[in-house]
């Protein structure tokens, strides 16, 4: 697995980016694994349209990188 990862961020409403990130190294009781392709549920086009309140920008719908 390489040290990056590349998705499709919303760095505003409505605004896409391909972004290039560095790939955190799982904690010593996780592990880390490739994802090809994912599906958009209507959580991440809820996101995608800012209709969640107090959200923050930029986001990677679908995708938890850290314990928030």
């Amino acid at each position: 697995m390489g040290n990056t990862y590349r998705a499709m961020e919303i760095s505003s409403p409505g605004v896409f980016s391909l972004v290039e990130e560095r790939l955190p190294s799982p904690a010593p009781d996780r592990c880390a694994f490739r994802v090809e392709a994912c599906g958009v549920c209507h959580s991440d086009a809820a996101t995608v349209e800012a209709q969640f309140p107090n959200l923050s920008y930029p986001r990677v719908p679908g995708t938890r990188l850290s314990d928030e």
